[in-house]
């Protein structure tokens, strides 16, 4: 019996304690899947690899077409052309067929590198946003939605984020244009 009391004035004041800590503490939700659809800087990074990666792509495709054309020639000639002719040909599309592989494999990790490169910088500049909104409004923690269950809009920062990477974004694009 003692021991049953005792675990109950045990469990009753962890429970307040913990009920005195959770009202005291201020939690704030984001959602990274709308920062990364909506950030300018998320848009501006997603712009920068597409320019620097299309004169790539296109020779990628370029040379994909070329290809396609000489397996097509091939296809259709290969009856009135010699044995030793018909070889080299088919030795030529293996190679280059190797070739395209080995630059569609190098394209595709450069890119992801470049890719995850690009995330990396944004979210540093997220955490940066969210560090002083943290301190300005005193929020104790911080959590990404994708680890919730529920989420009421009280506590949702998304957009208070996504106003400040905004503002931060404009500026950046005024500085840029006056250094320009």
């Amino acid at each position: 019996m003692k021991h049953l009391f005792r675990s109950i004035v045990f469990t009753t004041c962890l429970l307040g304690s913990t009920l005195a800590i959770a009202a005291d503490t201020s939690i704030g939700v984001l959602d990274w899947q709308q920062l990364l659809t909506k950030a300018p800087q998320a848009e501006e990074a997603g712009k920068r690899l597409e320019k620097e990666f299309q004169g790539p792509k296109d020779k990628l495709v370029d040379k994909q077409k070329e290809f396609q054309t000489k397996r097509d020639k091939l296809s259709r000639d290969k009856d009135v052309m010699s044995v030793a002719e018909r070889g080299k040909k088919e030795k030529d599309l293996a190679k280059m067929e190797q070739d395209l592989r080995r630059m569609d494999e190098e394209l595709r990790s450069d890119y992801t590198n470049r890719h995850r490169e690009e995330m990396d910088d944004f979210i540093k500049i997220v955490r940066d946003v969210v560090d002083k909104l943290a301190q300005e409004e005193k929020y104790d923690l911080v959590i990404p939605q994708e680890a919730t269950l529920y989420v009421a809009e009280r506590i949702d920062i998304t957009d208070k984020v996504l106003s400040r990477l905004e503002k931060a974004g404009k500026s950046k694009k005024s500085s840029d244009k006056k250094s320009d």
